[in-house]
């Protein structure tokens, strides 16, 4: 972003384009996700050389004399099961409608609960995003033959019973759905077993000034993990924000406040990958109605909880932005516990996607924004002037092309065209006025009364350091 660095003229604005349009890299990443390394397994392996308790059992669409059919506004029980037990892995392969990631609820009920201890949309569940035919490679959670076969691995002990089921609130029935559970009966649980919980929560729109909730919850436990799915209805950065943690009811304790990026491991833009732990399943980029999803598993350094826990998602800069949120924690607690919330219903977690034809514009857009670097690269700066008006000629909503090009006119003594194209960068959306303030290649406009009352400059530029 571009408020992180203050730098020299030209070397400012090339690296301020490196951070702030969708360099090739992005896009190189969308056609083909890298992995990460995977984490943890040596704890894994060594785990084997100790028995395991109980006995394995096995509950499976095999066990139907008919194919199982999942139709619009049904249930379907996939396993009722008596402990106390230990689900291991559940498996899920379901093919139909691309609204069915977020149609499809997955449910799950411990010891006769009044109400869920998992419920969310089984792509959100998975860590996929809405209706995204996206794989995962991640510990905890799998998703292979793109996002049509999810698998779980967290552990869930019960102590009496366990229900797990899929409601369709969609228009269209499956048409293949089939699936498998291994648990271990056991004799008794240890005392000090969690059970297991994943909730889902929306907002959209969000309440300005006010942070979204992801998470509220009472007794003994453990927070594990988040997933995360943004459609931004604004253009720029969504992930300016914080997210917060309250445990015991005291802000204090525990993570405290940490950035929105930082927390999922990325402040340099995201880029699809695959991690065991954390990662970015769908990036599309920050222009109106892209998407983005991402995952961070606290399998190494969960939070714990004595009383309570509450789990606040900023949404911008003093909670100012518009983007769709919606995301699934995961925590395990020494109770069954029930939604903190009423569930959005199937239709309001129905997002629209980009179309085909947006997204091709997008991808000639990134390959304008490579060009764009090539050109600074090579010190071509009319060259790249006149690629960043083609780019705002193809995407009018581009933040920080109207800036960069306010930079290049700036340089070059044109200071009309500067400032028009600035103004146009803060009425889309560019906040980083800090930045602008100090931003060395838009110096020559720094006594224009203009200049000064778009980025709010009440007090007198600061001499540069010397040397400089």
């Amino acid at each position: 972003m571009p408020h992180l660095f203050s730098l020299a003229c030209r070397k400012g604005l090339i690296l301020s384009l490196l951070l702030v349009l969708l360099i090739p890299a992005m896009a190189e990443a969308r056609r083909g996700r890298k992995a990460a390394p995977v984490q943890g397994a040596s704890s894994l392996l060594d785990a084997l050389t100790r028995p395991a308790m109980g006995t394995a059992m096995r509950a499976s669409s095999a066990d139907l004399k008919a194919e199982a059919v999942l139709g619009p506004g049904e249930s379907l029980t996939l396993a009722e099961l008596s402990g106390p037990g230990v689900i291991d892995r559940i498996w899920i392969a379901v093919e139909g409608a691309d609204t069915f990631w977020r149609d499809i609820l997955i449910r799950i009920t411990w010891d006769g609960a009044s109400g869920p201890s998992v419920e969310a949309p089984i792509g959100d569940f998975f860590a996929v995003g809405p209706g995204a035919r996206k794989n995962l490679q991640s510990l905890p959670l799998v998703v292979h033959s793109q996002g049509r076969s999810f698998t779980s691995l967290w552990k869930m002990p019960f102590a009496s019973a366990a229900r797990i089921e899929l409601v369709n609130e969609g228009n269209h029935e499956t048409r293949q759905l089939i699936w498998e559970l291994a648990y271990r009966k056991v004799d008794a649980l240890p005392k000090d077993s969690l059970y297991f919980h994943a909730q889902y929560a929306q907002v959209d729109p969000p309440t300005v000034g006010a942070p979204m909730t992801v998470l509220r919850a009472g007794g003994r436990g453990q927070y594990v993990g988040m997933s995360l799915v943004v459609q931004n209805t604004e253009p720029g950065a969504w992930g300016t924000g914080a997210l917060r943690f309250s445990i015991d009811g005291n802000p204090a304790i525990g993570p405290g406040a940490i950035s929105v990026l930082g927390y999922f491991g990325n402040v340099f833009g995201l880029g699809e990958v695959d991690g065991s732990v954390q990662g970015t399943t769908l990036d599309e980029g920050n222009r109106v109605k892209a998407r983005s999803s991402v995952y961070r598993f606290h399998l190494t350094d969960p939070v714990p909880f004595a009383e309570s826990i509450e789990l606040l998602l900023d949404h911008g800069i003093d909670n100012q932005r518009s983007d769709r949120m919606a995301s699934v924690a995961y925590w395990y607690q020494d109770t069954p516990g029930v939604p903190f919330h009423k569930i959005a219903s199937g239709r309001a977690r129905r997002w629209k996607a980009p179309s085909d034809a947006e997204l091709a514009l997008w991808e000639r857009s990134d390959e304008l924004n490579s060009e764009v670097l090539s050109a600074y690269r090579r010190s071509d700066f009319d060259a790249a002037r006149g690629l960043l008006e083609e780019l705002l000629d193809l995407e009018p909503q581009s933040v920080y092309a109207s800036y960069n090009l306010a930079c290049l006119y700036a340089l070059n003594g044109e200071q009309d065209k500067a400032l028009h194209m600035l103004e146009q960068a803060i009425e889309l959306g560019f906040t980083e006025l800090g930045f602008a303030r100090h931003d060395p290649d838009l110096r020559s406009l720094h006594e224009h009364a203009r200049f000064r009352k778009l980025v709010k400059m009440n007090d007198p530029v600061p001499a540069p350091p010397a040397g400089k």
